[in-house]
């Protein structure tokens, strides 16, 4: 999020010199705009590739605490299980899961069970689903 923020106040400052130097509005427009493009294709190569970066160090962007409820959500337990297993509500480990999926950029359980298996965080008999 900071830094989409980052690129739409590039953006608009490229606008803002363009326009200081001359250039017609509709050039300094389509500068800015090449800006914010260039921003988002590029946002979207390192949330892709940041996983695998992050694995190749040996280093992973989940908590402990994540790591703990990844595992049980990929061994096929309900949310509701997870929360009885760890002494936290339900709606806390959806968040938690929410966090995953965002901080992993997947989007179900299997994909999840992939991501730890390949990581060796999973024993490839415990994922059930």
């Amino acid at each position: 999020m900071q830094a989409r923020i980052l690129i739409v106040i590039l953006a608009g400052l490229t606008i803002l010199a363009n326009m200081l130097f001359g250039v017609s509005w509709t050039l300094a427009l389509a500068a800015g705009v090449a800006v914010l493009l260039v921003g988002e294709v590029v946002g979207v190569f390192v949330r892709r590739h940041a996983p695998r970066a992050a694995a190749a160090t040996g280093s992973y962007p989940l908590s402990r605490r994540e790591i703990e409820v990844a595992v049980l959500i990929a061994q096929g337990l309900t949310s509701k299980e997870v929360g009885a297993r760890l002494f936290i509500e339900r709606g806390t480990v959806d968040t938690h899961i929410q966090h995953i999926y965002n901080k992993l950029n997947i989007d179900s359980r299997p994909q999840l069970a992939v991501w730890l298996m390949e990581r060796r965080l999973l024993p490839r008999a415990s994922a059930t689903k």
